[in-house]
C-alpha cells in the first residue's frame, strides 16, 4: 500500500500506540553527536535524540565508539571510517566485506534477542538481502543514491524484501520506483535547529558545503565567486582527489585547513578579493558560523541529489540558498529561503547572488525550521512507526 505525505504530515497520536524502536546503523562511521561526516550517520544520532526524549527508543546498534543519546548495542570493533570508504586500498574487499557481513549479524541478532523491541529501522541497506530473518516488523530509510543500491536484475531477490521502504524525498522515491523498486513512505531528513542561529552581520563570502566531487559543483562555485566579486569559502573533505588537484586546488588562494577557528582566520585574512578559501572539513561548531555569516550558500549541483543536510542547516542559519534544480532540490528550498536556477545554468546562478539581499534571515530560518526540524522528522517518523504496526495487527 502506497504512503503520501500527506499520512507524515498528521502528529503521532501517542496514546493511541506504544512502541520501542531499534535503530541499526551503518558500520561505515560511529554515531556521535558531532560527527565531521556522514549524513545518515547524523539523521540516525538526531532521530534516536528525539525518540529517546520521547520514550519511544530501544537504542542503537552501531560499531563500538559511538555515542548515542540512548543506550549502545556495540558490533564490530570500530567504524570501518570514511578514509577506508573513500580510498579502497586502504582496505582489502574481503576485510570491508567480512566487517560489514559481521555488522550485519550482530545487528540482526540483536534485532531478534533483545526484549521490549516492537519495531526495527534500518539505516544500513546492506542488510536487506537477510532482512527476512528479522523477526520483528522493519523498514529501512534509503540515505543512498540509486547507484548504491541493490539492483534487481542483479539481485532480484531485494525486491522480496520485508522491510518497509522509506525514502528521504519524493525525487528519490521517483527514482527507485523507476527501477522496480517498491517505496512505501517518504520522510523528510531533520536538523537539529539549536545547533544553527543568526549572525547579525553577513560577509561578502558565498559558502559552498560538500564534499569535494564533480557531482557537488564547487568547481561552479568558484567561478560564481570570481564572477560576482565575492570570496568563495570551500568546505568538506576530499571525495574525489583528482577532481580537487586539477579544477580546485590551482584556484585556492588560501588553505585553512590546519586552522581551529575557520570563519575567524578567514576574517584575518586580507581584504582584497576575491579569494577562494579552502577550510577542509568542519565540525558543526566550526560550520555554524560560516553559515550564518555568509552572503548565500551555492548549491551548484550536477547530480540528482536525494536530499541536502546543508541546505537546512544554512536556512537555519537565515542565509538563503541558491540551488541548481535537480533531485530534490525544489522540495526543500521554499519560497523565502533561497533561489532555485535551471540546472547548469551558471549565468542564472550569478544573476541569483544579486537577488540575495531581499531576503529575510529570520523568515528564512522559520520556515527551515517548520519543515525540517527534528521534531517535525521524528513525529513523522513515529506516523510510519504506528503504520507499520497496525498493519501486522
Amino acid at each position: 500500500m502506497q504512503k503520501e505525505l500527506r499520512l507524515l504530515t498528521r502528529l503521532f497520536n501517542s496514546d493511541k500506540i506504544k512502541m520501542k524502536a531499534l535503530q541499526i546503523s551503518t558500520p561505515f562511521l560511529p554515531v556521535a553527536p558531532d560527527l565531521k561526516y556522514g549524513g545518515s550517520e547524523r539523521v540516525l544520532y538526531l532521530l534516536d535524540s528525539e525518540l529517546n526524549k520521547l520514550g519511544y527508543s530501544a537504542g542503537v546498534v552501531a560499531p563500538e565508539g559511538s555515542n548515542p543519546a540512548s543506550k549502545l548495542y556495540p558490533t564490530i570493533p570500530r567504524a570501518i571510517g570514511v578514509d577506508d570508504v573513500l580510498d579502497k586500498a586502504k582496505n582489502s574487499a574481503f576485510t570491508g566485506f567480512a566487517l560489514r557481513a559481521d555488522h550485519a549479524a550482530r545487528a540482526i541478532k540483536y534485532a531478534n534477542e533483545l526484549e521490549g523491541i516492537d519495531l526495527v529501522h534500518l539505516h544500513d541497506d546492506n542488510i536487506l538481502p537477510f532482512d527476512f530473518l528479522i523477526n520483528r516488523p522493519s523498514l529501512v530509510t534509503l540515505h543512498s543514491d540509486i547507484d548504491s543500491f541493490w539492483d534487481l536484475s542483479i539481485t532480484p531477490f531485494v525486491g522480496k524484501r520485508k522491510s518497509k521502504l522509506v525514502s528521504i524525498s519524493q525525487s528519490q522515491k521517483k527514482i527507485y520506483e523507476s527501477k522496480g523498486h517498491k517505496v512505501d513512505y517518504v520522510v523528510y531528513n531533520g536538523v537539529d535547529e539549536n545547533v544553527f542561529s543568526l549572525s547579525d552581520k553577513k560577509h561578502p563570502y558565498l559558502l559552498s558545503l560538500g564534499g569535494i566531487n564533480p557531482v557537488k559543483g564547487q568547481r561552479d562555485a568558484i567561478e560564481v565567486g570570481k564572477r560576482t566579486g565575492l570570496d568563495v569559502i570551500l568546505a568538506g573533505n576530499i571525495g574525489n582527489a583528482g577532481y580537487f588537484e586539477t579544477e580546485i586546488k590551482p584556484h585556492i588562494t588560501h588553505d585553512l585547513t590546519k586552522e581551529s577557528d575557520k570563519l575567524g582566520t578567514y576574517l584575518s585574512l586580507p581584504s582584497a578579493s576575491p579569494k577562494v578559501v579552502y577550510v577542509g572539513p568542519v565540525t558543526d561548531v566550526q560550520k555554524a558560523p560560516l553559515y550564518s555569516n555568509a552572503t548565500a550558500f551555492l548549491m551548484p549541483i550536477h547530480w540528482e541529489e536525494p536530499f541536502g543536510l546543508v541546505l537546512v542547516e544554512s536556512m537555519l542559519s537565515g542565509t538563503p540558498v541558491i540551488a541548481y534544480n535537480r533531485g530534490s532540490i525544489p522540495e526543500i528550498v521554499k519560497d523565502g529561503t533561497g533561489i532555485i536556477v535551471p540546472a547548469e545554468n551558471l549565468e542564472e546562478m550569478i544573476h541569483s547572488v544579486n537577488q540575495i539581499g531581499s531576503f529575510s534571515p529570520e523568515e528564512c530560518r522559520r520556515i527551515a525550521a517548520q519543515e525540517f526540524g527534528k521534531s517535525r522528522m521524528a513525529h513523522n517518523y513515529l506516523a510510519v512507526y504506528e503504520d507499520i504496526l497496525n498493519q501486522k495487527n
